[in-house]
């Protein structure tokens, strides 16, 4: 009998997670933070390292992974951002040769934590390809080792012919590809895993409470939420594509959605009949990209494809969870790359949402009046908010270093327009990049 669908991710199952209590009643800390995801585990762990006597406290709306950070889909990739010609194009080839390696160094990190701490994320440092499926993406393809090149990586990224790259995945899809620096992880195993060793270093994490508003007061900074406040002289703000709902970021940082399903396992026969060694992931070199990759489980999870954004900067779950539309384009890709698997029953598909900002590049900052932020990773924070900790880390000791110097560290942050522009300008753009990919010859120059 066939399993009926799930609207939800896929990853939630596999680590099942109770909310524990909310705040109940007014706290002092000597650091607060606002969310519990990637960013503010990250930066929690890496404020009780450096001081442990600081009194750090996290509140979290719903439940520790609940937001991006549970429902990723498990690349852990050095992109900065939504791509290196975005960061490049911003600030030069220097400063993005050395955020980088700074990020490069983050996807080792996560592995040395995991190993450390005991968490089963079932990391797999095998990493994943950025495939072609045309000619046109080939010539993508060429550019990023151009682009790589520029970055001090002559000769380590090399471009693989059809024949080699089907080698790897044997896709008929595929014509060419080249190998990423990367791994693969079961996002909310990570994120619960983090949460498990923030709470063991004495980290209070008060889940079931939404910050209602935010008020500097001569105590600090007063945290209200639905049953206490929470008050704090510094104050780190760490919710990516929920962060305009604070009104300082109202303009800074847009939600897009962004779709996934997941098959029901593959048997050991599916298997065994497709040529798939290291298991490795793929992305194909696309505006609008598409990817794919087994789970532990043997799974596969498709996502990708369209990445709309509702007006208003609307994340309503029961309304844009389920998406008809993204499923098709994403059955579409799952018979493209993998024909013999193309009636595979899917159990699980989803959504959720990603911050983009205006310029495809993430901001990590303070305000100067002990409120820190980071945000837009554009969906491709898994490594990067592990960096991330570490400059909000050194923002709120108040120390310079080589994490505070980065490219996207108090730099100038570009506002979206207001609305119905934003939404208008939103599904133009959406338009171009889906016109590009589809029709490469009309428009030659990379849009993103």
């Amino acid at each position: 009998m066939t399993a009926p669908v799930k609207y939800e991710p896929y990853w939630w199952e596999t680590a099942p997670a109770v909310p524990g209590p909310p705040l109940g009643g007014d706290v002092r800390c000597d650091v607060a933070i606002v969310g519990a995801g990637f960013t503010g585990l990250w930066t929690a762990h890496q404020l009780k390292l450096a001081r442990p006597e600081l009194d750090v406290q996290i509140i979290e709306a719903e439940h520790a992974g609940a937001g991006a950070s549970g429902h990723a889909d498990g690349f852990i990739t050095p992109t900065i951002g939504h791509s290196l010609s975005a960061l490049i194009g911003r600030f030069g080839a220097d400063q993005a040769k050395v955020a980088y390696s700074v990020v490069a160094r983050s996807i080792l990190e996560i592995g040395r934590f995991c190993r450390k701490y005991g968490v089963d994320a079932e990391l797999d440092p095998s990493g994943y390809l950025q495939v072609a499926s045309t000619p046109e993406q080939l010539r993508w393809l060429e550019r990023d080792i151009e682009l790589a090149d520029r970055l001090g990586a002559a000769g380590s990224v090399k471009l693989m012919d059809r024949e080699e790259a089907r080698g790897r995945i044997d896709s008929p899809a595929i014509h060419g590809a080249i190998k990423v620096a990367g791994a693969l992880v079961n996002p909310r195993r990570l994120v619960r895993g983090i949460f498990r060793v923030v709470q063991e270093q004495g980290v209070p994490v008060h889940e079931q409470t939404r910050a209602l508003s935010i008020e500097r007061t001569a105590a600090g900074h007063v945290v209200t939420t639905p049953h206490g406040r929470i008050t704090a002289p510094k104050l780190v703000l760490g919710t990516d594509a929920y962060q305009h709902q604070f009104q300082r970021f109202r303009d800074k940082v847009k939600p897009f959605w962004s779709y996934a399903v997941v098959t029901e396992p593959l048997t050991d026969e599916q298997l065994a009949g497709m040529h798939w060694p290291l298991r490795e992931g793929f992305v194909e070199a696309r505006n609008v990209i598409v990817f794919g990759r087994l789970t532990k489980t043997n799974r596969l999870l498709i996502g990708g494809g369209p990445a709309p954004y509702f007006y208003g900067r609307d994340m309503d779950e029961r309304r844009h969870m389920r998406n008809p539309g993204a499923t098709r384009v994403l059955r579409e890709t799952l018979g493209r790359y993998f024909p013999q698997w193309k009636d595979l029953h899917f159990t699980h598909e989803y959504g959720g949402c990603i911050g983009m900002t205006r310029d495809f590049v993430p901001h990590v900052g303070t305000s100067g009046d002990g409120v820190y932020y980071a945000y837009g990773y554009c969906g491709n924070g898994t490594a990067l908010s592990h960096t991330v900790g570490k400059i909000l880390r050194d923002l709120v000791l108040e120390r310079k270093s080589a994490y505070t110097s980065l490219l996207f560290v108090d730099g100038h942050e570009p506002s979206y327009v207001p609305e119905p522009l934003s939404y208008l300008g939103a599904r133009a753009h959406s338009t171009l990049m889906d016109l590009q990919d589809r029709y490469p010859k009309l428009v030659r120059r990379q849009m993103v």
